[in-house]
């Protein structure tokens, strides 16, 4: 299948004249510091202070912003309130909770509805980074179309619980994977995920693993890290029930192309840093037909029954359509929840690679050959799938590369 031509691809970034962010705390020092922190990137952002919730959501309620950050510690879990307005109101707002410094009481606010979640007292320079990355890659994957489609998106989940407290605990000086691990345990369902996994021929283990905490300090953080995160956004979502759409079969073929990615890394030496960027990626690519499945299931089953009837891939049926696809929005989703800059490109780009700024092998290689190679050929009158793109291996030198890939993405497959 020929991907579609460079300007079917996703338009340009508008250009963005400023940003707003509200900052919403009962600590007038706090508040100061953090103003004194961003004033270099005026005009650019446009910073309001608020010592009082509910004048911060009148402010809201005139004009929607793009960034909300909410003391979490305000009494009477105004905060908290606070917070759930915005996310009923202004669903594109991101929002970023802040809460106690330290990680075991912080783990009492990791309810709240929010998309990351930042330590008190508020370090200016640290605010100023997660802004900055947010704004970065929402710019990075948006586009006129695009954000006219997320306009009209109810659901848009918040971090999962047991992740923002994974979080939490690996964060701390004294972390532990063991009392990681633990956090895991709470949950039977994702404990029992895991340890699935965990023992699966994937990894290829001579023995079994029988408790989350050692699971965990197998897998080690970025890898736990992952898991958690893909298996508590897919739980989600459970409650789909499509008849063109299957979140079990997404979630078999999403592990086996995070695995396959992992092992293609692995394959290359590619690094630790690299290999667990891949295998979060692939994990979490195909997030974005979540989102779409939740929001627009007609128009998706639609989309569906369209490409398998033109005989085209569904995200070249999704740029027909909207201008965009899945890819675009599970990026933006995951740009929302803080996840490293090369895990978005990577969901980003899965389709169409050779458009990613990357241009050696990193997460968005082994993501597209994993996504592509490593599934089985569609049968006659089903879905088409995507084909490795030559053109993208050639301009990295890597088309010799393809057989021997070929042939571990296989053999791998078949354990």
């Amino acid at each position: 299948m020929t991907p579609p031509a460079a300007d079917a691809g996703l338009p340009a970034s508008r250009p963005v004249s400023s940003r707003s962010i509200l900052f919403v705390s009962p600590d007038r020092e706090e508040s100061r510091l953090v103003q004194a922190g961003l004033a270099d990137m005026r005009p650019r952002w446009e910073l309001e202070c608020f010592e009082d919730p509910s004048r911060a959501l009148e402010r809201l309620r005139a004009q929607s912003v793009d960034a909300a950050v909410v003391d979490l510690l305000f009494p009477e879990s105004a905060g908290v309130d606070l917070l759930r307005s915005i996310m009923e109101s202004s669903p594109t707002t991101l929002r970023i909770g802040l809460s106690l410094s330290s990680g075991r009481q912080a783990v009492q606010q990791v309810g709240a509805p929010v998309h990351q979640l930042l330590s008190k007292p508020c370090d200016p320079m640290v605010l100023k980074a997660v802004l900055a990355r947010a704004f970065a890659a929402q710019d990075f994957v948006s586009h006129d179309a695009f954000q006219n489609w997320l306009a009209s998106i109810t659901s848009l989940p918040v971090l999962p619980r047991i992740y923002n407290e994974l979080m939490q605990e690996l964060k701390l000086e004294d972390c532990s994977l063991e009392r990681a691990g633990l956090i895991v345990a709470r949950d039977m369902g994702l404990s029992a995920k895991i340890l699935q996994l965990v023992n699966s021929a994937f990894f290829g283990l001579g023995r079994a693993i029988g408790h989350p905490a050692e699971a965990a300090v197998f897998l080690g953080s970025e890898t736990l890290r992952g898991l958690v995160l893909s298996l508590q956004v897919f739980s989600q979502f459970q409650q789909l029930k499509l008849v063109e759409f299957s979140v079990e079969n997404l979630w078999t073929h999403s592990w086996t192309t995070g695995v396959l990615a992992r092992k293609l890394c692995e394959f290359e030496a590619a690094g630790r840093s690299i290999t667990d960027e891949a295998f979060m990626s692939g994990l979490l690519h195909d997030v974005g037909k979540l989102v779409l499945a939740a929001n627009f299931p007609v128009r998706l089953e639609e989309n569906i029954r369209l490409a398998r009837e033109r005989q085209h891939t569904l995200w070249e049926q999704e740029f027909k359509v909207w201008g965009a696809s899945h890819a675009e929005l599970g990026a933006h989703l995951l740009s929302r929840w803080g996840l490293p800059p090369a895990v978005i490109e990577a969901v980003a780009f899965h389709h169409r690679p050779a458009q990613a700024r990357c241009q050696t092998f990193c997460a968005v290689t082994a993501v597209h050959v994993a996504n592509t190679l490593g599934r089985p050929p569609a049968p006659l009158g089903q879905l088409p799938q995507q084909s490795v793109d030559l053109d993208y291996l050639r301009g990295l030198g890597l088309t010799d590369r393809l057989e021997s890939w070929r042939q571990m993405l296989q053999e791998a497959s078949q354990r």
